[in-house]
């Protein structure tokens, strides 16, 4: 794996390890609490659909081709959830240990470098956290210290 794309990577596992904590901490009643949002209304749904999109991104690593397939996800429980980051974390690192400069992945008939890729992964994983962080002011759900801090957030 090169500099830049372990660089990418780093920044990736930073976040990720602040969701996947936060997933660990929260009550299955929190997770389950409704938001104020018509779809992807609770905390469970966010994080599934981080899961099933990250799969559609290692595919694209996988195919060079991109493509939202959405494929669900059986268990979201905490655990199941876990588990599914866990896979699809290991499958993304093995696929971007022979990435280089020179491999594009086709995203709608526009080529992407792997730079580029990559960094829409995490900047649609940060916008979900940041949704995430938002409902919880909202709906009176503590955000933990090294969520706020981490982000610059008020308490």
């Amino acid at each position: 794996m090169n500099n830049a794309i372990k660089g990418l990577v780093e920044v990736w596992e930073h976040g990720r390890d602040m969701v996947l904590k936060f997933l660990s901490e929260l009550s299955d009643n929190d997770l389950d609490k409704k938001l104020p949002r018509k779809e992807l209304n609770t905390i469970r749904a966010q994080i599934t659909e981080v899961a099933m999109i990250q799969n559609d991104y290692a595919n694209g690593l996988a195919t060079k081709t991109f493509n939202f397939d959405m494929e669900p996800i059986a268990d979201t429980s905490k655990q199941g959830l876990a588990a599914k980051f866990e896979e699809l974390d290991k499958k993304i690192k093995s696929l971007l240990e022979n990435y280089d400069d020179s491999q594009a992945i086709d995203w709608f008939g526009d080529e992407m470098n792997v730079y580029m890729h990559i960094a829409a992964m995490i900047g649609h994983e940060q916008m979900h956290l940041g949704q995430i962080i938002a409902f919880c002011y909202a709906t009176g759900i503590n955000v933990p210290d090294y969520i706020t801090e981490n982000m610059g957030l008020e308490g």
